[in-house]
């Protein structure tokens, strides 16, 4: 009886802190530990072009870029 009462709080916890649980299984896997996310937008199709080929062309990753443009809106270095 005790043991079930132990999994229901167990699987509680889990839920509540579903990431970081996750993100302890990828680094059972993996060994690492991962600090980004994947993220979804909706740009204008020219201007999505024209940052890949920018982003290309000068050896840019578009991540780091949009990252360090997000981070200077908000204020953070």
């Amino acid at each position: 009886m005790q043991s079930n009462k132990l999994i229901k709080i167990a699987k509680k916890v889990k839920m509540k802190n579903k990431e970081l649980f996750d993100t302890l299984i990828e680094f059972e896997k993996t060994k690492k530990i991962r600090n980004k996310t994947r993220l979804n937008f909706t740009i204008d199709r020219t201007v999505a072009s024209k940052f890949k080929k920018f982003c290309r062309e000068k050896g840019y990753n578009m991540s780091a870029i949009i990252e360090k443009a997000m981070k200077k809106e908000m204020g953070e270095k």
